[in-house]
């Protein structure tokens, strides 16, 4: 190839470099920006992904002086070689740790502006899921990338079925965040233990306050809905047990003489 073919190609293939990277990028990466003055900083406001799935509630006068926020919604592939770095991993050989949905950023441009005395309200809703996927869901929690020591920690957060979100407070100016959901099965043990005599049950993997419908595997026509009041089998223990049944909720299904049953359990939506 002569000198001055070789130089018209580099050319071409400079060309397409410049023009076509900011479009990759900006298809990985897209950012919503506000600028906080005097008056948004009094009254607070609360900011909102590009994809509407991340909301941001910064309170009033939590930051002080003007700044700009970032809020950037982040293609999973950015971050594809830390997705399975944890600091505290599943326990059990049973449970799953799956991303769900996007990464999401949030930046104050401005370090000076937020002194940490006050926290950032976060909320990330569930992406879209098929009409036809009634899978049982396991428990959703919001974790935050810690890059000092390169791992995902979670973060207290509250899982809400009914709202389709998950939630929870942070107190730092810059984090990349996301929901993981540790899948669980639904067809395993069923035991039962004495507690309200109720239908009620517990659970290692739903929150309180979540609606579980429990069918006998031996007998489909049985079933019951319990409502989870409070944890446990712990899986670490007991890695076939899904469930545990107050016995009312338990004889409803076979006899408590059984003590152990076969059932599939199902989120009520």
């Amino acid at each position: 190839m002569s000198l001055t073919r070789t130089a018209t190609c580099l050319s071409i293939l400079f060309f397409f470099s410049i023009f076509l990277s900011p479009v990759q990028a900006a298809e990985l990466e897209v950012i919503v920006s506000t600028q906080f003055d005097a008056a948004t900083i009094v009254k607070g406001y609360t900011l909102e992904s590009h994809d509407g799935l991340m909301r941001l509630g910064i309170r009033p006068e939590t930051l002080n002086v003007a700044t700009r926020v970032d809020l950037k919604t982040l293609d999973p592939s950015i971050m594809g070689d830390t997705l399975e770095s944890f600091a505290d991993a599943p326990d059990d050989e049973v449970t799953q740790r799956s991303l769900l949905g996007n990464i999401y950023l949030f930046d104050i441009l401005n370090k000076e502006s937020y002194d940490g005395r006050d926290f950032f309200f976060l909320e990330i809703k569930y992406p879209t899921e098929a009409q036809e996927d009634d899978r049982l869901h396991g428990r959703r929690r919001i974790y935050f990338y810690n890059a000092v020591k390169s791992v995902w920690e979670e973060l207290p957060s509250t899982d809400s079925p009914e709202n389709g979100s998950v939630r929870a407070l942070i107190h730092l100016p810059y984090a990349r965040l996301a929901i993981f959901e540790d899948e669980v099965p639904e067809v395993g043990e069923a035991s039962w233990y004495a507690y309200k005599g109720c239908d009620c049950a517990a659970s290692p993997d739903y929150p309180k306050g979540s609606y579980l419908v429990v069918t006998s595997l031996e007998n489909p026509e049985k079933t019951v809905t319990v409502r989870i009041n409070d944890y446990g089998p712990d899986r670490s223990v007991h890695p076939d047990r899904i469930i545990d049944l107050d016995k009312v909720a338990f004889a409803k299904l076979a006899s408590p003489g059984l003590g152990l049953i076969n059932v599939r359990v199902k989120l009520l939506q």
